[in-house]
């Protein structure tokens, strides 16, 4: 996600930072590669632990955005004549905590999140794409008419993002018992056999993350603001 104080266009966004989560347990490490590491046939709990982190963060890397985490943002958007929605900047967006009428003056009036017409003002229409739609039409343009605060991020990472972070701590768990000369020559093999079946899975899983990478959301006519 971008940093504090990130700008796009006419955007204001303040942004706290973000807790960095590890993507899978040392649970789902055993479960996929079969072993007890506590069994002392490969690295300790504590390391694979240390695996974990470091993969999970890895794969932030790799994506350009954290997987899994969800972080408050204060984001400030223009309003256009007969405008009717906006963009959040950091998507998804897992709920509005409110959005405030900014006067003049400074003055800020709460707006009403409710998708009926008779007692609401806007709900949120597209999670994914961060799409806050409204149930009037705006008079006129102004800068910085709105303040949104809301909140963004996924709480659990994506199906593959755990896969490839399981894959990648198995890899190199593999990696660290083949050269520890302690191992015993059996072991050595399961770790190797176990090596080279993991390495094409998670080539594969890593490419086709990559065409998940995050785009961005494009709106047209002359009733939104993004």
């Amino acid at each position: 996600m971008p940093s504090s104080g990130f700008s796009m266009g006419p955007l204001i966004i303040g942004e706290e930072s973000q807790t960095a989560l590890d993507y899978c347990t040392l649970a789902d490490v055993e479960a996929y590669a079969g072993v007890d590491f506590s069994a002392g046939i490969g690295p300790t709990d504590s390391q694979i632990a240390t695996l974990i982190s470091n993969a999970s963060r890895f794969i932030d890397a790799y994506l350009g955005a954290q997987q899994a985490g969800t972080v408050t943002v204060e984001e400030w958007f223009d309003t256009t004549f007969f405008g009717q929605h906006i963009v959040c900047g950091i998507r998804p967006v897992q709920s509005i905590t409110s959005i405030q009428e900014v006067k003049g003056d400074l003055v800020e009036t709460a707006l009403v999140q409710s998708r009926s017409r008779d007692d609401g003002d806007y709900w949120l229409g597209d999670s994914d794409a961060g799409i806050i739609r409204f149930n009037m039409k705006f008079g006129e343009t102004l800068n910085n008419r709105l303040k949104v605060t809301y909140i963004a991020g996924n709480t659990a990472p994506p199906a593959m993002v755990k896969l490839a972070t399981i894959l990648m701590v198995v890899r190199n768990a593999s990696r660290a018992a083949l050269n520890d000369e302690n191992c015993l020559d059996r072991i050595k093999d399961m770790w190797m056999n176990l090596q080279s079946s993991v390495q094409s899975e998670l080539d594969f899983i890593l490419r086709e993350l990559a065409k998940e990478k995050l785009v961005g959301v494009a709106t047209f006519g002359n009733s939104g603001a993004y």
